[in-house]
């Protein structure tokens, strides 16, 4: 199996054997310490993260990850239907939230959540919210990260969602704002640009051997980001190492070059470059196009 789905431009020779590879013959695999390494087919490597190292650093600190399940992916109209915390000292919270009457769930959703049950069951929407923002705020004043998973799209939701019920937005109620955020798929692209397999949250999970049980719920959503940051900081010492405010800054300017590299590759298809958060609003509810 090659992950890279590269070859050798050049003769080189094997790392296993030492035999020299003809150009066009060989295997090109990510080298554990950066660059590639050449190998002929049957020596090549199978693929697999690196091995964890011992290093210090965030990702040995107090992490919290946040998740929500939704009505739909429009984060200006659709509502937030559960949301779970997930803490490395498994300080752990969920909630499962009545967004009010009158509205419906995009087809294709996977949390398994219906309207009744979060009608029945659910807490009402502004104390749940405020409730959330709350617990996500004690975080961010502890200068530790907040890992959510594609941030821009839980964090941008809940902005929109505390905007719409007249509560006080996250962003105002950490002392550094929505400051410092770890999100492990910008973490996982910037480390392993080239492996093929896509991107989702089971994808990677399943890459770095952590557990994801019940992919679409927030709870097991939360958790494996969760771990996935503490792993991806272990497997690599050059994220691991970066000091807290580093780590958030840096994956600002990551996510500008993915995005980038992403419209060159598809120019077609336009991508926001932004990080941690996107625009906020609140709009009225309108039902998902069919």
């Amino acid at each position: 199996m090659n992950p890279s789905g590269r070859t050798n431009r050049y003769e080189d020779s094997c790392l296993v054997c030492g035999r020299a590879v003809p150009a066009g013959e060989g295997i090109l695999q990510p080298g554990a310490h950066g660059g590639w390494e050449v190998y002929h087919p049957e020596h090549a490597r199978e693929p697999a993260p690196p091995p964890r190292g011992t290093h210090p650093g965030w990702h040995r600190r107090r992490l919290m990850a946040v998740d929500i399940a939704t009505t739909g992916n429009r984060t200006a109209t659709d509502r937030i239907l559960a949301a779970a915390v997930r803490t490395t000292d498994g300080d752990n919270q969920d909630w499962l939230i009545d967004p009010g009457p009158g509205l419906t769930i995009a087809a294709g959703r996977t949390h398994g959540i219906t309207l009744d049950q979060a009608a029945a069951h659910g807490v009402p929407v502004d104390r749940a919210l405020d409730e959330l923002a709350t617990v996500l705020a004690g975080q961010l004043a502890t200068k530790n990260p907040l890992v959510a998973w594609h941030a821009p799209y839980v964090l941008t939701f809940l902005e929109s969602e505390l905007l719409r019920h007249g509560l006080r937005p996250l962003s105002d109620r950490g002392p550094g704002g929505l400051f410092p955020v770890c999100d492990p798929l910008i973490l996982d692209r910037h480390v392993d640009r080239f492996r093929s397999g896509g991107r989702a949250l089971e994808t990677v999970a399943e890459w770095y051997g952590v557990p994801h049980d019940r992919p679409g719920s927030p709870g097991s959503d939360a958790e494996a980001a969760l771990v996935l940051a503490l792993v991806i900081g272990a497997c690599h010492s050059s994220v691991g190492r970066l000091s807290r405010p580093a780590l958030h800054y840096e994956q600002v300017r990551w996510r500008e070059q993915q995005a980038s590299e992403a419209e060159a590759y598809d120019p077609s298809r336009e991508r926001d470059h932004r990080w941690p958060l996107g625009t906020v609003e609140a709009l009225p509810w309108e039902p998902p196009a069919p």
